[in-house]
């Protein structure tokens, strides 16, 4: 609990701070609405997903995050919709981030070019219960919960075919100052968040597939987050996966297609840096359905 503390204080003791980069994601690939909301509809059919991570293993009260999203395309339409709600909790502080969001879906020779925007509001919260001042004095005192909200607008492109993606996002357009009525000295800056994805598809026989990907994230005021992932499925039914981020982790993933509509997952960060001492690594699950998928053509299973 301490070191938590420290770290939190440690970010707050500038007049001018910088906000913490959006939550990381080791099951992107299977999570790209939350990053990139033009990705709804590219399921054909109305797909929800709920996932739940846990970071800092064998650390007391080590950060969570948790997320759930429902998006579908429009019948006999280019358009799609989506919704989704995620947290992230780091010990007295948490962050709760809703939005909404639209997508158009341009058909090309080669496959479908999409267009997305999302707007919806991102909140953080500063429970001062939870934090232990030694000196009373301190201008950045508390014992009272605060809370601030900005508003959020997300764009995104994607492409895609059968075998193919490429993902471009910018999260949080144009950014904002969080403020607290009783912490003036305390102002945290949200950053517009990039991402950029790309995924291939190799289907070496029926029974194996092998499916590369990176992920690259880019806040300004912080250092690059780039995943390198190569997945393989096995007789259309399960994904093992390991990938690289940074030199930071090696995380391991196990998906499994148990029906045409329901697939679960998991996976394991294993930490290599300094982190490792103290952090027995990270879990990660999601469940997820495709609902009316019988009724619309699609590729099964769907590998991207």
């Amino acid at each position: 609990m301490k070191r938590i503390l420290l770290i939190f204080i440690l970010v707050l003791s500038n007049v001018y701070s910088f906000a913490q980069p959006d939550a990381i994601y080791t099951q992107y690939m299977y999570n790209q609405f939350v990053l990139n909301p033009a990705y709804a509809g590219s399921r054909n059919s109305m797909s929800a997903l709920a996932m739940h991570r846990t970071k800092w293993i064998g650390i007391q009260e080590s950060p969570t995050t948790s997320t759930i999203s429902l998006q579908s395309n429009l019948y006999h339409s280019n358009f799609a919709w989506g919704a989704n709600l995620a947290t992230d909790r780091l010990g007295p502080a948490s962050n709760t981030l809703a939005g909404i969001a639209g997508a158009y879906h341009l058909r090309l020779k080669t496959g479908r070019l999409a267009f997305g925007l999302r707007a919806g509001v991102y909140n953080r919260v500063l429970n001062g219960t939870k934090l232990d001042f030694r000196d009373p004095s301190d201008p950045l005192f508390t014992s009272a919960r605060q809370s601030s909200t900005l508003a959020s607008a997300d764009f995104g492109l994607y492409y895609y075919t059968r075998r193919f993606f490429a993902s471009f996002a910018i999260n949080h357009l144009g950014g904002g100052l969080f403020k607290y009525d009783n912490l003036p000295d305390a102002t945290i800056n949200l950053r517009p968040l990039i991402t950029f994805g790309l995924g291939y598809v190799m289907e070496v026989n029926e029974n194996l597939v092998v499916k590369p990907s990176i992920l690259l994230k880019k806040t300004d005021g912080f250092d690059g987050n780039l995943d390198l992932n190569v997945s393989l499925l096995f007789y259309k039914k399960v994904w093992f996966g390991v990938s690289l981020r940074n030199r930071t982790s090696v995380n391991f993933l196990l998906d499994v297609n148990v029906t045409d509509f329901l697939r679960m997952g998991y996976s394991y960060d294993i930490f290599i840096n300094s982190l490792n001492k103290a952090s027995n690594g990270a879990h990660e699950i999601f469940i997820g359905f495709d609902f009316g998928s019988k009724d619309i053509k699609t590729i099964s299973p769907r590998y991207l």
